[in-house]
């Protein structure tokens, strides 16, 4: 059985007030820069103190989507998103679908080779992911790979690309999921293994950061900006096979391989510090406030 499910949920817009009360939390509180840009108030850690113009940057559970409140005809607002700001997908049969990840990107699917096929078309490049599993840049074969491997294009979007051992040959491997994600936006691909044929299944939600976070990069192939190809997140060179060895039956990022991303090694360290700064804020306020209880 072939389904599209589509999961919808709701935004909860929220203000967070930093409230120090002793002066030990006020100096704290100048390590905070404050930034005002068409109405939102954004305020971040500075590192050290840092002068009004070095500010950290960490990793946070806010998306912006572009769009217009428009007015309707009985005095009721709407958001409509910009034209690109969100995706579809769609199924031609049990076996095809479709899907529109805005910003020029499309991707074609078809279960029956463990195909997926990525197309630019601002640039009119073409990425062929099909068989066990071989990638074709613009028509030419430019390497295979075994273990989970994301495709990460220039506008941020991530294509993880999970697999399985092929039913006719054990030593070899399928692309058996897809995983997709921006922001809050996300599509799972289930069923593009040819292994079961007929199966296949689209899943779009607003739950892209926990998708993300949960999922695991496997090793990261970053779109070239500067013409064809992909780059390898570890060397920033274009990939060949050589880079994706790494992906091999018991190499670092092969099948089965936990082996975390040179980006969710990152993360792991920005959330690290973030808790650090959290945990100094707090027991400067309670230290503030049993001094102000001793001087009562």
């Amino acid at each position: 059985m072939t389904t599209i499910i589509n999961n919808n949920t709701f935004n909860l817009n929220f203000a967070v007030n930093n409230n120090f009360g002793s002066n030990a939390a006020a100096a704290l509180g100048g390590g905070f820069s404050t930034q005002l840009a068409a109405g939102l108030v954004a305020s971040y850690f500075q590192p050290l103190f840092a002068s009004a113009f070095a500010s950290a940057t960490l990793p946070m559970l806010l998306n912006f989507q572009g769009g217009q409140v428009q007015q309707g005809p009985d005095g009721t607002s709407s958001f409509a998103a910009t034209e690109g700001a969100s995706w579809t997908a769609s199924l031609q049969n049990e076996s095809e679908g479709q899907i529109d990840l805005g910003d020029g990107y499309r991707l074609e699917l078809d279960e029956r080779n463990s195909e997926i096929r990525l197309y630019n078309d601002n640039t009119g490049e073409t990425t062929r992911i099909w068989g066990d599993p071989h990638v074709d840049i613009d028509g030419k074969h430019s390497f295979d790979f075994w273990g989970k491997t994301t495709f990460q294009l220039e506008n941020g979007t991530k294509i993880t690309i999970d697999t399985e051992q092929y039913a006719a040959n054990p030593n070899e491997y399928v692309a058996s999921q897809l995983t997709i994600t921006k922001g809050d936006q996300a599509i799972v691909v289930d069923g593009i293994s040819q292994n079961d044929i007929g199966d296949l299944s689209i899943t779009q939600s607003n739950d892209g950061y926990a998708l993300d976070a949960a999922k695991g990069d496997g090793f990261v192939l970053q779109e070239n900006a500067t013409g064809a190809g992909w780059r390898s997140e570890l060397t920033g060179d274009i990939a060949t096979q050589v880079d994706l060895n790494a992906t091999r039956v018991g190499a670092a990022y092969g099948p089965g391989s936990d082996t975390p991303s040179l980006g969710e090694i990152s993360d792991q360290l920005s959330s690290f510090l973030l808790v650090g700064i959290a945990s100094s804020i707090l027991a400067a306020t309670l230290d503030g406030g049993n001094n102000n209880y001793r001087r009562a």
